[in-house]
């Protein structure tokens, strides 16, 4: 899945995206460093392995999952970095659960939120598509009541 340029920020910290890839190491300085749980680390254990091998059967095509900047930086596929904010800390997780909750919702207020942070260029694509829809149900409308009635 590619996604057009975004950023992403979590408690303040920016996360930074190369490649379509997700700074790991980011999402860990975004969650107070904790010991014992940097990126390299994560990617050693054996629950990561296996996820990592999974994702690679389901995606189907050779693709770097994991890349290494430097010494100070790791960027991982954006499934693979999910599961290690979950890993990673209990608020992050439920941050994350609640916005997919919400999507999955049909909540409107995510839609407004997400449209306040997109370009001018994205929101006027919005504007468009929101008053297809709006075009669209008003002419399906009329046919509904009349069936009901």
């Amino acid at each position: 899945m590619v996604y057009k340029k975004f950023d992403l920020n979590y408690s303040g910290q920016k996360i930074k995206v190369k490649n379509d890839l997700l700074c790991l190491t980011d999402f860990w300085k975004a969650v107070g460093r904790p010991k014992n749980k940097s990126a390299p680390q994560w990617l050693r254990l054996p629950q990561t392995i296996n996820f990592i091998i999974r994702l690679e059967s389901k995606i189907g095509h050779p693709q770097s999952l994991v890349e290494k900047c430097d010494e100070s930086e790791t960027f991982a596929h954006w499934q693979l970095a999910l599961a290690y904010a979950k890993y990673l800390s209990a608020d992050l997780e439920m941050h994350m659960s609640e916005v997919y909750m919400r999507y999955q919702a049909g909540d409107v207020t995510l839609a407004d939120q997400i449209a306040d942070k997109a370009s001018p260029e994205a929101q006027e694509w919005l504007l468009k598509r929101i008053s297809q829809k709006i075009k669209r149900w008003l002419m399906i409308k009329p046919v509904t009541k009349r069936i009901e009635n």
